[in-house]
């Protein structure tokens, strides 16, 4: 199952990612954003998780997928940087996780994903704008002192 949400306004942070950092940090801006706003999510769906397997809950992570960029201004559309949150765990350790999100013939449904998702996805589009203009100025303090303790070198 995939969700996802369509972000506006934010050309200003996009220049900023793209212009003003170097592509590494750019990226690792992204990344730490990204984990870090999508940890509510992670939080709701170990609470709504099945009982019945800790396994789930336990499984629950946010990985990054790696992303390219479109040009030297801007980030492609369809990455700059994405990120699964969910279930890590495989069959051998308590069910699939399909199965206790979509129920099956015989066993009903144990849905924690979708509603964690639709409870939470709001806040994260706010978190990302906020958390995203916060990691951009850090990096940019952190770039501007290495330039000053170089010169001072």
């Amino acid at each position: 199952m995939t969700i996802r949400f369509k972000l506006t306004g934010f050309r200003e942070l996009e220049r900023a990612l793209a212009e003003e950092l170097p592509k590494a940090t750019a990226r690792a801006v992204l990344v730490r954003t990204a984990k870090k706003v999508m940890e509510p999510v992670r939080e709701g769906m170990v609470r709504k998780a099945p009982k019945n397997t800790e396994e789930l809950a336990k499984g629950m992570r946010t990985q990054v997928v790696k992303a390219k960029r479109q040009s030297r201004t801007r980030f492609e559309r369809s990455s700059g940087v994405s990120v699964n949150t969910g279930p890590t765990t495989g069959s051998q350790e308590g069910g699939n996780p399909a199965w206790q999100e979509f129920g099956t013939e015989k066993m009903p449904a144990h849905p924690y994903a979708r509603p964690t998702a639709d409870e939470e996805g709001p806040r994260v589009i706010e978190a990302v704008r906020e958390e995203l203009t916060t990691q951009i100025e850090k990096a940019k303090a952190r770039i501007a002192k290495r330039a000053a303790r170089n010169r001072g070198a």
